[in-house]
This record gives structure tokens, C-alpha cells and sequence, in this order.
């Protein structure tokens, strides 16, 4: 298992040294002017201990409020700023942050919030960080994820880049919270690592000649067999996947799942009603659900 870590703390060379020496392949940090933040000798620095970075965008972004159009325009033109101040190549990914509980119709702030941001980032990728309801509810909407068990009641989402499953530990003598890696998230030098990456297709699904026919379900050219392969691009959120590294293969889609976020007022026989389904049969798909009486705003349910 490939892991990573992230941090707020100022990496210096024994810190990076050691904490590669520890297992760690992959550092997150944030950009900016912060205490928190690195600079062009940090990311240096951890480049030279062999670990790839992943920049990290976050002002506040713990209560819903923060997510408006105006923060959005403003955190997109900040973050294209601070990294080209430290030299990130462009293409790779920045994430920002839903560091709070979002659930129901209260995802369209993060919508708008993350649509202001794109449009003022026009060098790099968009990544989000947030819970597995803003996983799914941004899952059109983001070209990277980054999954933290916080508020995720236990649910993992299969199409996310990364996974942060513990925080505030101690390696090395650096407080740190701990991720495993998925997919390749779209750290610095992610043009190489893409070509060498590796995507496990759990089930049988479309293949497709462009991301956007993947991504729209349109002229489907055959299936793509469960197995693993090589990753050879990613666009748009589809993946390009192929049996001959550096040789290009079929896009994918890998939100092959259809989820529905629980709004308020909705039962279960309604949604059932909605996706022309039954109850036992989505009671089927997720076991949590033991009481069909009981579910809630925001919950993501697999259909």
C-alpha cells in the first residue's frame, strides 16, 4: 500500500529524510504565506528526499458560510498565484478544502464555491478534500479527490485519489495525519507518474474513444473487463486505462456507481419510486441501512 502523509508543519531536510525513511511517498502541504505554508526551499527539499508533493489550498473553509462565489473567485486567483511562486508545474493538481459537515441541498454552496475557483485557475487541476457525500457531490464538478474519514460515517468512495484515515499522530517527531494513496492525486511531476500508474477496474464497463464520450455515456465502443491497468491519462474525471504502458487504451468512467444524496422530506419508498427500484433492493446494496423508517439529510445511498 502506497501511503502519504499531510502536515502544517515547516519540513526541514532531517524531517523529510526521515519521515521518507518511515515509508512515507507522498507529502501534502499548503501553499500560501501562512505559518503553515511552504516555500520554492521546502518543496525543494522534499523533492530531494524522494517524496512527491501535493499542494494543499485552505484559507478557513470549516463552516458553510466560507463557500461563496466571491471566496471562490478570490481562493482560485490566490492559489494560481502562490504556486507559480513556487514553481508547481502546471497541469498537476491543488485542493481545496470542505474541512466541515456538508450534507443535503447545502452541497450547491460547494458547487458554486468550486466552479468561481476553476475559473480562475486556469494552469492547474481542481482537487476537492471533504467528506464521501461532497466526494459524490462534486464528482462532476472536480478533477481530483481526497477523502477524509471525517464525517464519512464509514463510507469509502471507489473513485477518490486519495484517503486521509487518521489524524494528529506523531512520525518522526512531526504531528502529521496519515492517507493511503488510491490513484495517482496529481502530485508535482504527475505527467510522469501518470504513465506508470495503475487503476484496478473492479467490474465490467463501457469503454469509450474521448473522456468526454465517457464521461456523457455516448458512443460506446465495447467494455473494459475487471482487471488491472495502466493508467495512460486522466480528463474531465474519466481515466484513460491500457494494457501497454505509454500506449493509449479506452476511457472509463469509474463513477460506475449511482448514488443519491438524501434531501430533506425524502423516504425511502420515494427514492426507491425514483429510480424505478425497491426498497429491499437498495437495502441490498447498503447494509447500513437497518430500519427503512430511519434515514437522513445528506446520507449517500447506493442505488
Amino acid at each position: 500500500m502506497t501511503i502519504g502523509f499531510d502536515c502544517a508543519t515547516k519540513l526541514t531536510e532531517k524531517m523529510a529524510r526521515d519521515l521518507k525513511g518511515a515509508g512515507f511517498e507522498y507529502a501534502a502541504r499548503y501553499l500560501g504565506s501562512s505559518w503553515k505554508s511552504f516555500d520554492k526551499k521546502e518543496a525543494e527539499i522534499i523533492q530531494k528526499a524522494g517524496i512527491k508533493l501535493i499542494s494543499i489550498f485552505q484559507k478557513s473553509a470549516n463552516k458553510l458560510s466560507y463557500f461563496t462565489e466571491k471566496q471562490g473567485i478570490t481562493d482560485g486567483k490566490d492559489a494560481e498565484k502562490w504556486a507559480k511562486a513556487v514553481d508547481q508545474p502546471e497541469g498537476t493538481a491543488i485542493y481545496f478544502a470542505v474541512d466541515c459537515d456538508i450534507t443535503g441541498k447545502q452541497m450547491a454552496n460547494i458547487q458554486t464555491y468550486l466552479s468561481a475557483v476553476k475559473k480562475q485557475l486556469p494552469s492547474y487541476k481542481v482537487g476537492i478534500y471533504g467528506s464521501y457525500a461532497v466526494m459524490y457531490a462534486m464528482k462532476n464538478d472536480a478533477d481530483y479527490f481526497w477523502q477524509t474519514y471525517a464525517w464519512s460515517r464509514g463510507e469509502v468512495a471507489p473513485f477518490i485519489h486519495m484517503y486521509q484515515h487518521e489524524n494528529n499522530i506523531i512520525i518522526e517527531g512531526v504531528n502529521i495525519d496519515r492517507n493511503r494513496i488510491m490513484q495517482s492525486p496529481g502530485h508535482w511531476g504527475a505527467a510522469e507518474a501518470v504513465q506508470t500508474s495503475k487503476y484496478t477496474v473492479q467490474q465490467e464497463t463501457g469503454a469509450f474513444l474521448t473522456a468526454a464520450d465517457a464521461k456523457s455515456g455516448k458512443n460506446k465502443k465495447g467494455t473494459v473487463k475487471p482487471g488491472t491497468y495502466a493508467i495512460f491519462n486522466t480528463s474531465q474525471g474519466m481515466i484513460n486505462v491500457t494494457k501497454v504502458e505509454g500506449k493509449p487504451g479506452s476511457w472509463i468512467n469509474p463513477h460506475h456507481e449511482t448514488i443519491h444524496i438524501v434531501s430533506s422530506g425524502e423516504t425511502l419508498t420515494k427514492i426507491a419510486k425514483t429510480y424505478s427500484t425497491t426498497i429491499q433492493a437498495i437495502q441490498a446494496k447498503n447494509p447500513q441501512i437497518k430500519n427503512i423508517n430511519l434515514i437522513y439529510v445528506g446520507q449517500v445511498i447506493k442505488i
